[in-house]
């Protein structure tokens, strides 16, 4: 069985690519460059792909990291739509209500029972 990227390594890479520089990426991330730099490694080890390019000045990125980076940003994206559905679901009025009505009597119910909504 194949190992997968964590969400961790995914937020990494994409500060890496955001800030093109490991120490500014590894302090956006309030972890030590040296735990990001291994994290990357570990990514690219996971993945069995050169994602970055290093050299003493920056940090570049090659591009099968540019399209990994875009696609992370969209799984990091999804995730916390996911967290934010269920946060929301446990609000005691989430969701949705529908309300059936004879049209002789909707006019004079209606609008009251929408005001008190």
């Amino acid at each position: 069985m194949s190992r997968q990227p964590t969400l961790k390594q995914l937020k990494y890479l994409c500060a890496v690519a955001e800030h093109q520089h490991f120490g500014q990426a590894a302090k956006a991330c309030h972890v030590s460059q040296s735990t990001l730099s291994a994290s990357i490694v570990e990514l690219e080890d996971v993945l069995s792909a050169s994602l970055v390019e290093r050299n003493n000045r920056s940090v570049l990125l090659t591009a099968l990291g540019d399209e990994v980076v875009a696609r992370a940003r969209d799984v990091l994206t999804d995730v916390d739509d996911v967290v934010a559905l269920c946060e929301a679901s446990g609000e005691p009025f989430h969701g949705t209500i529908r309300l059936g009505v004879i049209p002789t009597i909707a006019p004079f119910i209606l609008p009251a029972m929408l005001n008190a909504l």
